[in-house]
């Protein structure tokens, strides 16, 4: 049973601490006993469009008195927009005065997403405004109802690769046609690069197109690191066409599975003391046996102060060998004077 006078008890006691004008609100939502004299203390300390707003959807009995008072401040597009929305009652008013309020394109399209009822009207005024890519973008990914006149509208205005990338990655019933549309294109790498991380289900067809048009080795990299099922076919194709050296290292420091095979090749190549310098300080796993490969390849004194910089387990050593190459010996002697 509610406790009228207990609520009342409360209410004095709440204007006396003060109220903001959101517990207000909620107070002439929830408790009707109060309610009169809250929405009186609120229009008393100035009452706001979105107090207004909040009133008109959540408490039909002031509906028409915070609606009358809404009009008379000028509401904004999107404020009205949002009446429209949740207000079926004051649906077809605040069409009109959203109109004469001059709605941005994103509004309109908000109303053609949401509000079904004027969803026609919507977006017949959205054809009106000049709508750019983005905005048919947003009726075919938001309003599957709309995705087909959307979609005649995107292709007149001759959308680019990525409008087209918007539609194969976010709307899957679109992708098909998309990704047609987006072959005519002549593709850049990047986006099929983008696809094949991107798009799983049309992966295969984009690493394929990749490949013709002739994948780099950037790409290459690209693909062993980040796409697991691709990875051994686009190490084929790596090691076939001949990898640089830095590709080499990117390939052992970043793709663990392939970092063996990549080792390999590069020692078959003949590993610089540069190579074994930057896998002694980037390659744990692969420390020891390029260290061993370095000392028997003559370092240079930099090299072995490299080494003493960044890898603490193999400082002594190192060190050892600077040593070496810093003792004066009696063969030195010979050579110089003979």
């Amino acid at each position: 049973m509610v406790d009228i006078k207990k609520i009342e008890e409360l209410w004095e006691q709440l204007k006396t601490q003060g109220a903001d004008n959101d517990t207000l609100c909620e107070l002439i939502k929830t408790v009707p006993p109060i309610r009169a004299k809250a929405f009186a203390l609120l229009k008393e300390k100035g009452i706001n469009n979105n107090n207004l707003r909040f009133i008109i959807e959540h408490v039909p009995e002031l509906r028409d008195e915070a609606w009358t008072m809404l009009k008379k401040n000028k509401p904004t597009a999107n404020e009205l927009k949002n009446i429209i929305e949740y207000v079926k009652p004051l649906r077809k008013e605040a069409w009109k005065l959203f109109l004469k309020a001059k709605p941005s394109h994103s509004e309109i399209r908000e109303v053609v997403r949401y509000v079904q009822e004027y969803r026609p009207l919507a977006w017949k005024q959205l054809l009106k405004a000049k709508p750019s890519t983005q905005d048919f973008l947003y009726v075919i990914r938001f309003v599957p109802k709309m995705q087909e006149a959307a979609w005649k509208e995107l292709l007149k205005k001759k959308p680019d690769v990525d409008d087209f990338m918007n539609l194969i990655k976010f709307v899957p019933e679109m992708r098909e046609r998309a990704w047609e549309e987006f072959k005519k294109v002549r593709l850049s790498s990047d986006m099929l690069r983008r696809v094949i991380i991107e798009v799983p289900e049309l992966r295969k067809e984009a690493w394929q197109y990749l490949r013709e048009q002739g994948a780099s080795n950037d790409d290459l990299c690209f693909i062993m690191k980040d796409i697991k099922e691709l990875r051994h076919e686009a190490w084929a194709e790596f090691y076939k066409r001949g990898a640089t050296r830095e590709d080499l290292r990117f390939v052992m420091k970043n793709i663990k599975p392939l970092r063996g095979e990549a080792w390999l090749k590069l020692t078959d190549e003949g590993a610089t003391n540069d190579d074994l310098c930057f896998i002694i300080k980037d390659i744990r796993s692969l420390r020891r046996e390029a260290w061993e490969r370095l000392r028997e390849q003559d370092p240079t004194k930099n090299e072995l102060e490299f080494v003493i910089k960044y890898v603490e387990e193999l400082q002594g050593e190192a060190q050892e060998l600077i040593n070496k190459k810093n003792k004066v010996t009696l063969e030195q002697f010979k050579e110089v004077s003979s």
